[in-house]
């Protein structure tokens, strides 16, 4: 199949398919710019692969554990250069409980330290797992975010045991150079600090000069320290479709992490597990061509926000500037020009809204046309 622009323009209704992004606003004009999902269709493969499997009538207990590790171990070799050992993989029904498991291998003691803005369930995990958020807030150059150490060095406590990160950064679009690791891992080194890094979005780049280091494989100092997650469900659009890899190479954490899951957690399903061994293993030019289209959407959103926002180098997220508006309520606000968007305060800064851009050409055209309109009519804050 060709996945060229008249793939990705066309529009597919979700009426009646349980869609959380489109159900939120049922019966309104309200267009849906929030949750990380794609309005565009899964790839053909990807269905092929589960409707072989519904040929069979029985649906029983399934273990795919040999074919995804495999399948994973090549994906991770050909896309980013890292051989791994497949012991050092864990499945989970998603990424949000491979960093919950994360969190609970600390057995509720001691901190977790978290740079902001972040994806929201990551502000959720101390309450979860008992522990204590310290949230560092990051270095904003131009729109352009980095980690601040100077600042982790003054917010970072002796109870802090474990560091969480999303890379490709959610919300800002940021894809980490090596630098950036490097002086991460010297940080986690000096304070022997776990990493958790979520890297759910690093097939989606859309910048041609940039590429995705997975900081496990790119500083081997801090290999033993690391919890790296990975799941292909934003790249395929198989969000619904729950399956994710915690690449742990320190056996001691991998049967931490193991057994806080026990009885807890279950297994990936046959569905779930089929369809991210088709897509680990996809050769097609899906990727390529998706990331193309989603840069062209990135440049239509850039040119009409200009500098309210930075052309994200990765992920289908807009971190958009709206601290120059009298807005008390985002949400609720932009509700009334038709756009369902992501207030900032629920990432840790209220000052911007995350816009998803994953859908046709069209769609995206009203949704700036209402974003513009919105701002346009907002107050300014004095």
């Amino acid at each position: 199949m060709q996945y060229d622009k008249t793939y990705f323009d066309n529009p597919i209704s979700r009426s009646d398919t349980g869609s959380k992004k489109w159900d939120k606003y049922r019966g309104t004009n309200i267009l849906p710019f929030w949750v990380a999902d794609m309005d565009f269709p899964t790839p053909d493969f990807i269905l092929e692969a589960i409707k072989k499997r519904l040929t069979h009538p029985i649906m029983g207990y399934s273990d795919y554990e040999p074919s995804l590790n495999d399948s994973l171990s090549k994906w991770l070799s050909n896309k980013h250069h890292w051989d791994i050992e497949q012991e050092w993989i864990t499945w989970t029904p998603g990424v949000v409980p491979g960093l919950n498991l994360a969190a609970l291998t600390l057995g509720g003691n001691g901190s977790i330290l978290i740079p902001t803005p972040v994806y929201p369930p990551f502000l959720e995990l101390a309450e979860n797992a008992k522990l204590t958020c310290v949230t560092t807030a990051m270095k904003q150059v131009g729109l352009k975010y980095s980690f601040d150490f100077d600042q982790m060095e003054k917010d970072i406590n002796p109870d802090v045991r474990m560091l969480f990160i999303c890379n490709p950064q959610n919300p800002t679009g940021r894809t980490f150079d090596r630098e950036e690791l490097d002086g991460l891992a010297s940080f986690i080194e000096r304070y022997n600090l776990i990493l958790v890094s979520d890297e759910i979005h690093c097939s989606i780049l859309l910048d041609k000069d940039k590429s995705h280091l997975p900081i496990a494989k790119e500083c081997p100092q801090i290999t033993n320290h690391t919890i790296s997650l990975f799941s292909v469900a934003k790249t395929y659009n198989i969000p619904g479709l729950r399956c994710a890899a915690s690449v742990i190479p320190d056996a001691q954490l991998r049967e931490q992490f193991r057994t806080v899951m026990k009885g807890v957690v279950p297994n990936v399903g046959p569905l779930e597990s089929l369809a991210s061994i088709a897509a680990f293993l996809d050769e097609s030019e899906w990727t390529t061509q998706l990331n193309s289209y989603l840069s062209k959407n990135s440049l239509l959103l850039k040119q009409a926000m200009g500098d309210r926002m930075r052309t994200p180098e990765a992920t289908y997220l807009a971190w958009i500037r709206i601290d120059d508006l009298k807005i008390e309520e985002a949400e609720t606000y932009f509700d009334q020009y038709g756009l369902g968007i992501s207030p900032g305060n629920q990432f840790g800064d209220h000052r911007f809204i995350r816009f998803n851009f994953a859908c046709p050409e069209k769609q995206l055209r009203t949704g700036i046309e209402r974003l513009e309109m919105a701002i346009d009519k907002a107050p300014r804050a004095t």
